[in-house]
């Protein structure tokens, strides 16, 4: 069969050996993931108690490498972006749909899903200081979250040395003239903060946020202006873009079931599940007897199943606890599923780490953090179409 392969791979036309060379590399490629120094990071801590699936940092906006879904669009994108196919393949490569989409390839199966429905607006907007363009070619809003592509263009070294999300040192966000922390719970530490992904290489990112409105706060309307503004060392003057955001998805499937689960005094609630065709966001809230504190127990994770047993990947989230309360609301955000499901399970777990050590998940003989499930917490709940 081998032999045979390399009979017919010689007769090829240049192109076609071109797409057979590009597939080895992608082939090729290991995607390398450093899942526990991912996690810890992601899991880290501030004194309210606040839980955030994003990486901390010194900036107010946290930068997620929440890796992709499949090697093979990693490997795709390091391939095109590093200039490893000639100008014929290139130019052969733009027809396919999609491809010069941020969103395709951000390795989040809901913001290809958008771009592909054609729920993306292309505002094309921009600001240009020094030398330096910030432009946003893509925006999604499906009601659960508000996607942002972000682009450079420059030729001033200046602002090429690093990627254009280290290059930002602040993402300040207004709702239609009004600071969008006016939509966060009132009287609480519980704030609206946006975080970057990377997009396809150094010069995209994606900037994300959600309302909180599941834990007190307003709901974003259907429809505003948002203004972005983004300083950036060594311009005097912030990069401003105004860009018109509004709802792209109708028909959301919204269930508010209050199931409640118990384990020990762990009291479990799933309040609220919305799934649209970009984003499943499920709300859960869990509550000790007072005078225990949410600061006492492990960090639970939750993994979400359709009613075939498809696990479906997370890709955010965040979570509130008052300092030294006794109640964690938690958004927690999944890729959608690509059918509607007849029934969503959810189990919760905890990671478990090596003796005397916080910082370092115990690993099985395949190299996977080890898990424990809590059975008690577990949901199965129909879905309503």
């Amino acid at each position: 069969m081998k032999r045979e392969e390399k009979k017919l791979s010689t007769h090829l036309n240049p192109e076609d050996k071109e797409i057979e060379h590009l597939q080895k590399l992608i082939r090729n490629t290991p995607l390398q993931v450093d899942l526990i120094d991912r996690t810890m990071e992601r899991y880290s801590t501030m004194k309210t108690r606040r839980y955030k699936r994003s990486n901390s940092r010194s900036k107010r906006v946290r930068n997620t490498f929440l890796g992709t879904s499949a090697a093979l669009v990693v490997a795709f994108a390091l391939v095109v972006s590093t200039g490893f196919i000639s100008p014929t393949m290139a130019a052969s490569l733009k027809q396919i749909p999609g491809i010069d989409s941020i969103f395709q390839l951000a390795g989040d199966l809901g913001l290809q899903t958008a771009d592909e429905k054609g729920l993306v607006s292309k505002p094309n907007l921009s600001d240009t200081h020094d030398g330096l363009t910030l432009s946003v070619p893509e925006v999604m809003f499906d009601g659960t979250r508000v996607s942002i592509a972000l682009e450079r263009q420059t030729t001033d070294k200046r602002f090429t040395n690093e990627t254009v999300s280290s290059l930002i040192n602040d993402v300040i966000l207004t709702i239609n003239g009004e600071e969008i922390n006016s939509y966060a719970p009132a009287n609480t530490s519980n704030s609206i903060d946006p975080y970057m992904i990377p997009g396809k290489n150094s010069n995209y990112t994606i900037i994300q946020f959600s309302d909180l409105r599941n834990q007190g706060g307003k709901s974003f309307p259907d429809k505003f202006d948002l203004t972005l503004s983004m300083p950036v060392s060594g311009i005097q003057q912030p990069f401003k873009i105004i860009i018109p955001i509004e709802k792209n998805t109708k028909k959301n499937i919204v269930q508010t079931p209050d199931l409640k689960r118990q384990y020990e005094k762990i009291h479990y609630t799933l309040e609220k599940i919305e799934l649209t065709p970009i984003t499943t966001n499920i709300t859960t809230r869990i509550e000790l007897p007072k005078p225990l504190k949410i600061s006492t127990l492990p960090f639970l994770n939750y993994e979400l199943y359709d009613d075939k047993g498809n696990e479906i990947k997370q890709i955010g989230g965040k979570g509130w606890s008052a300092t030294d309360g006794n109640v964690l609301m938690t958004d927690s955000q999944f890729e959608p599923f690509i059918s509607p499901p007849k029934v969503i399970t959810i189990k919760v777990y905890k990671h478990i780490f090596k003796e005397g050590n916080k910082s370092q998940f115990k690993l099985d003989k395949e190299g996977n953090p080890i898990k424990e499930y809590f059975s008690d917490l577990e949901i199965s709940l129909p879905i309503s179409s």
